[in-house]
């Protein structure tokens, strides 16, 4: 298999020191990032399965919502409730953050201790309202449970683009420069050595010659 040499390297002692020092730092970064990338792949794997924990949470919870709401519809008929459901109050803007994970920037949502500020729901209170009651506080519990489940996903998939960029630069590492760099360091080293196997020669022949002469 031919070398890998580094355009422009010249072969000199120095040149040799310089690539043998970019050898021992190219090592050590590739453990290094061989160290973050494992963590990071556990990490993500640690996430994939809260996850699915919280998405089951939520699908429970949005099952949980819908029973009510049947009994409401079944109590109210189904135009009251939409006409009860249109006056609910709203559920106001959600502040988005972020947090840091294995030194990578995710989304974070911070839920506020209640979705709806509003004390009262927003429908008349004379509505037929124990199920309507349960229905709307459940779907308030499910919609906080589905921004929870989406701050896990968000953070999987920042992550997932965090490893591929890791693993790229681990695989450039481990099968681009640091052959290169050792190929390089091979090619400087027979050069030298067959500089010195011709020095030698040169000073033996003229070693040979000058013996030739005294003889004369």
């Amino acid at each position: 298999m031919s070398r890998r040499i580094i355009p422009g390297t010249r072969p000199t002692r120095i040149e040799l020191l310089k690539i043998r020092k970019r050898i021992v730092v190219a090592e050590k970064g590739h453990e290094l990032l061989q160290e973050k990338l494992d963590a990071m792949v556990l990490e993500f794997f640690r996430l994939q399965e809260e996850r699915e924990r919280l998405r089951k949470a939520a699908e429970t919870a949005f099952a949980d919502a819908y029973r009510p709401l049947l009994r409401a519809e079944m109590t109210m008929g189904a135009r009251d409730l939409e006409d009860a459901l249109a006056l609910t109050a709203s559920i106001g803007e959600i502040a988005m953050g972020r947090r840091t994970v294995m030194g990578t920037a995710v989304p974070a949502i911070p839920l506020p201790e209640r979705l709806r500020t509003a004390e009262e729901p927003g429908y008349p209170l004379a509505a037929p309202g124990a199920s309507l009651d349960e229905a709307c506080r459940r779907c308030e519990e499910a919609v906080a449970a589905a921004l929870v489940c989406a701050e896990a996903e968000g953070a999987m998939t920042r992550l997932a683009d965090q490893i591929v960029t890791v693993r790229r630069r681990t695989n450039a590492l481990a099968y681009m420069l640091i052959p290169s760099l050792r190929d390089t360091a091979a090619y400087i080293e027979d050069y030298l050595e067959e500089m010195e196997r011709e020095d030698l020669y040169r000073r033996k022949h003229t070693k040979s010659l000058r013996r030739e002469e005294m003889k004369v």
